[in-house]
């Protein structure tokens, strides 16, 4: 509070004790004049003098007495951490003591409830988390069994077509459900990201090639094909970088979901390159693929949790969360991760890959208006 705004809110006791001395003056001075005298204008302005100068001292007295509580009260209530709201100044008057008293019933109860709510999430994602567990095992089964028909088909027995078909899109819909349930699981363990993660050396020519591997089925079913680039310098060696190895693969595992997602159309093949550069002592990592793109009015929320745009109205499948978890591992990896794309020229996604990069502390996305060239159409 400052002391402009202390004599705002006091304008009515100022001009109260004003008026108050001026109609004292007026009738001490008719009282003289009734008696013959009178006093004189020096006087008159000496005590007008003496009782403003009274008035400023206790003013800036009670102001020194109050800004320090209010002071103390604002930078609690624009407090981040829920600690440091519950600690005011030490009441100065009994006005300071009713704020204090209601100030802290409040911070209590809040306290009470947000407990009670943190249970209460606490308790729902261990449901979704053992529910999404128990699924898992139906859809492994499931998968198995298509896996049997498909040798039983092959064998002494001709399948026939219609069954082939049936057996093939069966299989994809668990492919899908398997993902669904798998990127649930890592949204909730994204909470507790602080006590599951190790950093490491990691190769990421290594990792991307693995990563494409286990995924090989998920690219050939959609007729997507992956190739893996590098900068003439790294080629053939080993790109390293600080990072942990599990969530890393995660986020590709994001990233290679969405580019076959986009990438894949029914009258030809897709391509989807990851390239590797190094700049200086940095490394980025770039997936981009060669599908729909994305609409400019879209691009600053395809990071947000949910949010599908237009192109989740064209394929139906889009949750809106396989960007969003991507980012918040990149952010708590301390890794920086940018989206670029343009309406039908497909999308590419950059990670960047610091020298001394701050694990876990939230670093913001890099920028970079640079669209990249055409793909190169041939396989890994």
């Amino acid at each position: 509070m400052s002391f402009a705004a202390y004599l705002r809110d006091r304008r009515a006791y100022i001009a109260a004790y004003l008026i108050f001395g001026l109609l004292t003056v007026t009738i001490v001075q008719l009282d003289l004049r009734l008696s013959g005298s009178s006093l004189r204008l020096v006087n008159v302005a000496y005590l007008f003098l003496l009782g403003v100068i009274g008035l400023a001292v206790y003013l800036w007295y009670d102001f020194r007495k109050v800004a320090r509580y209010f002071a103390r009260l604002a930078e609690a209530a624009s407090a981040e951490s829920m600690d440091h709201m519950g600690v005011l100044a030490e009441p100065r008057s009994r006005e300071q003591a009713l704020y204090t008293d209601a100030w802290m019933k409040l911070y209590a109860r809040l306290r009470g409830e947000l407990a009670e709510e943190q249970e209460r999430g606490r308790r729902r994602v261990h449901v979704i988390a053992q529910w999404a567990h128990h699924m898992k095992t139906p859809v492994s089964v499931i998968s198995l069994e298509l896996q049997k028909a498909r040798e039983t088909g092959g064998g002494a027995r001709e399948t026939d077509g219609n069954q082939s078909a049936m057996i093939q899109s069966v299989a994809e819909e668990a492919d899908r459900l398997d993902h669904l349930l798998q990127l649930l699981l890592n949204t909730v363990r994204i909470d507790d990201f602080e006590s599951d993660f190790r950093v490491e050396r990691v190769d990421l020519r290594a990792l991307v090639r693995r990563v494409i591997n286990e995924n090989k089925g998920m690219f050939i079913a959609h007729r997507v094909y992956p190739r893996l680039e590098g900068a003439p310098e790294s080629s053939g060696s080993e790109v390293v970088v600080e990072t942990d190895a599990k969530w890393l693969q995660i986020v590709l595992e994001q990233l290679f979901s969405n580019a076959v997602k986009y990438a894949s159309r029914p009258d030809g093949e897709g391509r989807v390159a990851v390239r590797l550069r190094r700049t200086g002592e940095e490394t980025e990592l770039e997936v981009e693929d060669d599908g729909i793109g994305v609409d400019p009015e879209d691009l600053g929320h395809v990071f947000e949790p949910f949010f599908t745009g237009a192109n989740g109205r064209i394929k139906g499948h889009s949750t809106g969360m396989g960007l969003y978890l991507a980012r918040e591992v990149c952010r708590r990896l301390g890794h920086t991760i940018a989206f670029h794309s343009r309406p039908g020229q497909g999308a590419r996604v950059c990670i960047g890959f610091r020298a001394k990069p701050t694990i876990h502390t939230g670093l913001e996305p890099h920028n970079s208006n640079a669209f990249p060239t055409s793909l190169d159409p041939s396989g890994i």
